[in-house]
């Protein structure tokens, strides 16, 4: 007698391929860190930057949902009113600066 019940044996495994995306968002949620606090000095620093910013290639760290993230040009414009770096495809918001650097 031949108990090999064929594919049926494998029928509950087939739920991890469901599964997929909901331990992707749990594995993404569980990365996410808090926003990281700047000192002073770092933040007269970028301030500086700004303040002097005639066109040249920066690179600016943001913290963005939990994650940091990085992005290097020039900035196509500082908005003092939406208080945000626009960059070509990106806008990041002044609040969520963690660094920024001339390149």
């Amino acid at each position: 007698m031949n108990n090999d019940r064929g594919m049926a044996k494998w029928m509950p495994y087939k739920s991890l391929v469901d599964q997929t995306s909901s331990l992707a968002r749990m594995r993404y949620k569980k990365n996410k860190i808090e926003k990281p606090r700047i000192s002073n000095d770092k933040a007269e620093e970028m301030d500086e930057i700004l303040r002097d910013y005639s066109g040249e290639t920066v690179k600016a760290k943001y913290w963005e949902d939990g994650y940091i993230y990085e992005i290097e040009g020039p900035i196509l414009k500082i908005d003092v009113f939406e208080r945000v770096l626009r960059f070509i495809g990106k806008n990041v918001p002044l609040k969520n600066l963690v660094d920024l650097v001339r390149i």
